[in-house]
């Protein structure tokens, strides 16, 4: 682990020419010990290679693999084109006669193969060849390796290879016609049977191709580490362990791993926040021998003013508070030309590393712990709206809206096992099966009144305490009610104006005398149309809040991001590891590294600066030491606050600035 903790990745304009990557790795000489690895790209575009071009690559590729050794650095290759990503470069790449990637109406990405296709394979097999024979230390898959995004189509693959497949696997015989009605038909118990067999089927077409790649790269040499990329695959069912054993060698060892996701350009800070929570997501699917995993940072196209020094290197920071134990920078330009404009990259990649080391060593493959938006590999079975699959996605839009909890500063887990408290948002519940749901209300339970409607059609709403008795559709806000969640804030408002931003009130009845009402609705008149939240203890001895006015969105006032964070005490039996109780956009995550030492990262996520930043931590402590990304190192003194709890103050808080907290 040692030596894998910052790669740079390179684009082949930088290691073609002989003098050009000369002057690449005199470049990258002037940050001694700040760069691990090289990963040179194989292409700068986006379709396959001819395997002639593959092959004279190749060559160079070997050369280059032992003057970046000679260097000190380790060295690997990234294969951006597998099965291609889209259609780009045409005339220069893979032409041949074999399936390309095709949607349910017969469209296709003339720049992307059928990954099922025996010729495509046969393809894949003899391009790893050539590239372990040029001996890299590692290798990676990119994301081409996907089912859904090949523009200029959306879901794949529905050639008529895959679906004689599919028939053949699941005894049936389909058309693309009739495949298309079964599943883009309106929700049922046949529909979603299907759909999970095609995510099934999707799993299936990955695993065999990395299983390819497997096999060709350690026909040639069985040490080669293999490494692939991922963002959320939830269309391709989210097969992590699957694919992970596939790519395991037995002398090359476990995979390596790069999670991704979308933040190229710094126009919207929290974008980068929204990019740590799928790392985070990806990274909880790991098996726990992956120690590797390399986040990605991209700022393509590399133009330096679109994201700026500061906010890369933050990215980067977020992503090892959310589980990567590295990082591959992918911010150099993609064309030959001289690097003196990325200089300031590297003067800060260098002047960071030893806070992304202490990140590394504090928390390595250690789960988040605190509050946990459900959702499985099989959510995607219950995605899309009026029966297409593939738009107005609103099992997708729902999955993600609970992490707005880790503006007001509550820790997100990424995985039921470590959670405190579950979300549920909207379709998410019909994702679980009755013994699963059960388990999850046997603890605590947040939830917007759209779940509430999914556990009634399932017949499971009895766990809640409520029931839906109507919907306002227009100008009504909500008074939190005088009760002690609530707190100094009993009889404050929140309106969010239903008629700039439409959204349904719900309100929600009592079905048993122990439901507790957290706010009514009212309107401009002040007349009260009935409760919108509650609070209520199940038989199954799970604690459950029901919110039916916006949930998940206008909540940063001062009132109502103080309520949740109480209700998110109480709902957690006051088992949250750490929560921010200033009025301040900190997000936080909380990680219990194997040793019981417990690391907390918190980011000023607001261009104010936080005098105070106050944290309730759930420890029996004296002080907590402080790191931050400027070297800056500190000893806090802790207040006790509670039973089994402190409290510690950061002072001074930069603006969009990230810390780490160890309780001693």
């Amino acid at each position: 682990m040692a030596d894998t903790l910052i790669a740079i990745r390179v684009t082949p304009n930088q290691w073609l020419d002989d003098d050009v990557f000369a002057r690449l790795l005199t470049f990258l000489g002037h940050w001694s010990g700040t760069i691990d690895e090289i990963v040179l790209f194989t292409s700068a575009t986006h379709a396959p290679l001819p395997l002639a071009e593959v092959e004279r690559r190749s060559i160079i590729l070997g050369q280059r693999m032992l003057q970046a050794r000679a260097r000190g650095y380790r060295i690997g290759i990234n294969v951006l084109a597998t099965i291609g990503h889209h259609e780009e470069n045409l005339p220069y790449s893979l032409a041949e006669p074999w399936p390309r990637v095709t949607d349910l109406e017969g469209r296709v990405s003339w720049g992307s193969y059928c990954p099922g296709s025996p010729a495509l394979l046969g393809y894949v097999a003899r391009l790893y060849r050539l590239m372990a024979q040029a001996g890299p230390d590692f290798i990676w898959v990119d994301d081409d390796v996907r089912l859904l995004g090949h523009m200029p189509i959306k879901a794949t693959c529905f050639c008529d290879d895959c679906i004689c497949r599919f028939s053949h696997a699941v005894g049936a015989s389909f058309t693309r016609e009739s495949l298309a009605r079964i599943l883009q038909s309106v929700p049922s118990a046949n529909r979603d049977v299907w759909r999970s067999c095609w995510l099934q089927h999707n799993r299936q077409l990955v695993t065999a191709l990395l299983h390819t790649i497997e096999q060709a790269v350690h026909q040639i040499d069985p040490r080669i580490q293999i490494g692939f990329m991922t963002g959320d695959r939830f269309y391709e069912g989210y097969a992590f362990t699957e694919w992970a054993s596939a790519l395991e060698g037995p002398q090359s060892g476990p995979a390596r791993w790069r999670p991704g996701g979308g933040f190229y350009a710094d126009d919207a800070y929290m974008g980068l926040v929204e990019k740590a929570h799928e790392v985070g997501r990806q990274v909880s699917q790991l098996p726990a021998p992956i120690t590797i995993i390399q986040s990605e940072i991209e700022n393509f196209p590399y133009h330096k003013l679109r994201k700026s020094v500061e906010i890369t290197v933050l990215e980067a920071a977020a992503h090892m508070a959310s589980g990567a134990t590295g990082l591959a920078f992918n911010i150099l330009t993609q064309h030959a030309d001289p690097l003196d404009e990325y200089e300031p990259f590297l003067d800060r990649i260098a002047q960071a590393r030893h806070f992304f080391h202490s990140l590394r060593e504090a928390t390595l493959r250690a789960p988040t712990l605190g509050v946990w938006p459900a959702w499985n590999r099989d959510v995607f079975v219950d995605s899309g709206g009026e029966g297409n699959w593939f738009e107005a996605n609103a099992t997708m839009e729902a999955l993600r809206r609970p992490y707005v909890l880790a503006e007001l500063g509550i820790p997100i887990a990424y995985t039921q096992e470590h959670a405190s408290v579950t979300a549920l948002a909207g379709p998410l519940p019909a994702a679980f099966s009755h013994e699963s749901l059960q388990r999850i209300f046997q603890k605590g339970v947040l939830m917007d009144a759209r779940a509430l409607q999914t556990l009634t059609y399932m017949g499971v709403s009895e766990w809640t305490g409520v029931r839906l008795a109507g919907v306002i559709e227009r100008d009504v806000t909500e008074m939190l009610s005088n009760h002690p969640f609530n707190g100094q804030f009993g009889g404050w408002s929140r309106d969010c104006r239903q008629s700039f931003w439409p959204q349904p009130a719900y309100r929600l009845e009592s079905l048993a005398p122990e439901v507790q009402v957290l706010a009514h609705l009212k309107d401009y008149a002040n007349n009260d149309w009935g409760p919108s939240m509650t609070a209520y203890e199940n038989d199954l001895g799970g604690r459950v809040v029901v919110m039916g006015y916006y949930p998940w969105t206008l909540v940063h006032n001062l009132a109502k991001s103080s309520q949740i964070k109480a209700i998110c005490q109480w709902l957690s039996w006051d088992t949250l590891p750490a929560i921010a109780t200033t009025y301040a956009r900190s997000v936080v995550w909380a990680r219990r590294s194997h040793d019981g030492i417990l690391t907390i990262i918190v980011l000023n996520a607001s261009l104010d600066p936080a005098p105070h930043l106050a944290l309730r931590v759930r420890a029996i402590a004296t002080s907590v030491r402080r790191l931050d990304i400027d070297r800056g190192r500190e000893e806090l003194a802790t207040i006790p606050d509670g039973q089994e709890h402190v409290r510690v103050v950061l002072r001074n808080v930069k603006p969009w600035s990230i810390h780490l907290l160890q309780v001693l």
